[in-house]
């Protein structure tokens, strides 16, 4: 179950990490005695029943609050010691949980020793600079009772005196994170999705919740009165880089467009997706297949808007406005994104979700193609639609569906076959914490283990079907998005992110630079990586927008691919995996010694194909 990605992005920026009591009794275990985690279904799951719906909880006296919270700091710390798990990402939540209960204590003058260890986990040079920094600052306020120009102070001081060249990304989104901060829509996020999960279980949730509860009760008691000093500082901190030197363009040189006149063929490139509107781009003789919600088929190639169709001038403004203030652009798009949200009521939170999430879908898969295809004359769309809901409210999961879907995932890659498609690109994951969370939400499964042990036998039939169809596709080519959790897809069981077949590759995100993204998610399968941030392509009917995402680095690698085998069509899947990889070029981490980037190089892979550009 999660809250709006706003009230997420806020919350991370605000939590602090554990006491120093309690790192060292997590920390007291020896690891050889620990029972190694490495997937997220190994470890437990348990419940906690509240006495008062989640959304009242952020209200309450702290003391109530904190006797709910007291045994789950309790389970975590016991969790800590008992496991040794293997993903970087899940510590840090571990840790990211009980730095909360530490704070919902008052007990600040632990926190900077244990943010430390937080930024010790962190793998991306932003995050080492700046992981648990505004914690240290807000923590440091309450316990010494300074006011809100010393925190605007600090804010400007402590991240003006970090590269610029690094933390520039992270600065900038969080900025705009905070700058939209709204009290009453974290209240509606709660009343709209999480304490339906407390109804539906009579008031038994998943001990994780609890988690978020005190995560966004500390939000409200930290950060509400202080939003306009953190921003005012993270302002002067941008503002007084306007100068500076833009971080260099590593990427734009890479890259090739195929003129109209080269002796190429056509290639029939598959956009698995949200939909397409297919009147912006050539397409294939076939136009493609579409699937609803529920895995059955449907006419729309392109997702219908219905009764939204006449707000979708507002809708589009609302992605662009999002995008622009997260990239700290001073547009009328982000003046109105900010204002929308500062001015957003618990009422209205639901329905401003869903619109946001529809528009989101609505402009996915057309975005998406415009990378795929874009400096291809020769290159043909061909849309494979999944049309997923937009609603909070998840659905129901049951075999029949999962079984449906299987044979919806087959049937699409057979459509592939027949319409003669040579490279297909899914910028879409999910593990099976997506079946656990929407049980949860209906109280359907039993015990917090049964539950689990049934999403994943759900999610089996629906992941091996995938593979199976993928890997008996073995003229086809498939690209896959890594996902923007900043996590593992191993660990998580991502599909297809997580798949390791001959004929397909997955992609995560870097910025032009060729640093990785602060959200792209990682792990064994993340082959290479490929631009990912504020990419431009068209939406649907035409206008063109930036966005980022390891939806956006995926496409890349697809139009890579589908370039060489308009120039050299005889190239097999295993041929065209092999010259990217051996193209891409190992990028240097923090600390200088070769990284897990491993940037694309299209002008290099042509080359080993022997394609003279």
């Amino acid at each position: 179950m999660k809250l709006t990605s706003l009230s997420l992005a806020v919350a991370t920026l605000t939590v602090s990490l554990m006491s120093a009591g309690s790192t060292l009794a997590a920390d007291a275990t020896p690891a050889a005695s620990r029972t190694v985690i490495t997937q997220a279904d190994q470890l437990p799951r348990r419940t906690v029943t509240l006495p008062k719906l989640p959304s009242e909880l952020l209200a309450v006296p702290l003391a109530e609050l904190q006797a709910i919270a007291a045994p789950v700091e309790k389970n975590l710390l016991a969790d800590l010691q008992r496991y040794d798990i293997q993903d970087p990402a899940t510590q840090r939540e571990y840790y990211a949980a009980l730095a909360a209960m530490a704070q919902l204590r008052g007990d600040w003058a632990a926190v900077p020793q244990w943010t430390a260890k937080g930024r010790a986990l962190q793998e991306k040079a932003g995050g080492k600079l700046t992981s648990g920094l505004l914690t240290d600052l807000l923590s440091q306020q309450r316990a010494e009772g300074r006011d809100a120009a010393w925190l605007q102070a600090e804010v400007q001081r402590r991240y003006g005196a970090l590269p610029w060249a690094d933390v520039q990304a992270v600065v900038k989104a969080n900025k705009g994170g905070i700058e939209t901060f709204n009290p009453e829509l974290i209240k509606g996020a709660f009343q709209s999705q999480v304490d339906a999960v407390a109804k539906n279980g009579q008031m038994t949730i998943p001990e994780g919740l609890v988690t978020a509860i005190v995560n966004s009760r500390m939000q409200l008691e930290l950060l509400a009165a202080n939003k306009q000093a953190v921003v005012a500082g993270l302002q002067a901190v941008i503002d007084a880089q306007a100068q500076a030197v833009a971080k260099p363009d590593i990427w734009t040189p890479r890259t090739f467009a195929i003129p109209a006149t080269a002796p190429a063929q056509p290639v029939v490139v598959g956009i698995w997706d949200s939909g397409v509107d297919l009147a912006l781009f050539k397409t294939a003789a076939a136009k493609g297949m579409a699937f609803d919600d529920d895995a059955k088929p449907s006419p729309h190639l392109l997702r219908p808007l219905g009764e939204a169709q006449g707000r979708w001038p507002e809708l589009r403004a609302v992605i662009k406005g999002a995008m622009d203030q997260r990239a700290a652009l001073d547009t009328p798009e982000s003046r109105a994104f900010r204002a929308k949200m500062a001015g957003l009521k618990a009422d209205q939170v639901k329905a401003f979700s869903e619109d946001a999430s529809l528009a989101g879908l609505y402009v996915h898969g057309t975005h998406v193609a415009g990378i795929a295809v874009d400096g291809n004359p020769f290159a043909q769309v061909y849309a494979a639609t999944m049309l997923w809901s937009h609603l909070n409210e998840p659905f129901k999961p049951n075999e029949d569906r999962s079984k449906a879907t299987a044979a919806a995932y087959t049937a699409m890659v057979q459509g592939f076959k027949k319409a003669g498609v040579k490279v297909v690109n899914m910028s879409w994951r999910y593990g099976p914490s997506a079946y656990e969370s929407a049980m949860a939400y209906h109280n359907m499964g039993g015990s917090p283990e049964a539950r689990k042990q049934e999403a994943q036998r759900l999610f089996k039939i629906e992941r091996d079907a995938l593979h199976q169809a993928i890997a008996g596709a073995p003229e086809i080519f498939f690209v896959a998005g890594s996902g923007n959790e900043d996590n593992s897809a191993d660990f998580e069981e991502y599909i297809p992110a997580g798949f390791s077949l001959p004929n397909l590759i997955t992609v995560g995100a870097v910025d032009k630079a060729g640093t990785e993204t602060s959200f792209s998610t990682f792990g064994k399968t993340v082959a290479v990586h490929a631009n990912g941030f504020e990419v431009e392509a068209p939406v649907p009917g035409g206008v063109r927008m930036k966005l980022s995402g390891t939806s956006m680095a995926s496409p890349q690698v697809a139009n890579l691919a589908a370039k060489l085998l308009a120039l050299k069509p005889g190239l097999t899947p295993v041929q065209l995996k092999t010259a990217i990889l051996d193209g891409a070029e190992r990028q240097a981490g923090a600390d200088g010694k070769p990284g897990r980037v491993n940037l694309i190089n299209p002008r290099k892979s042509a080359a080993l194909v022997g394609i003279a550009l």
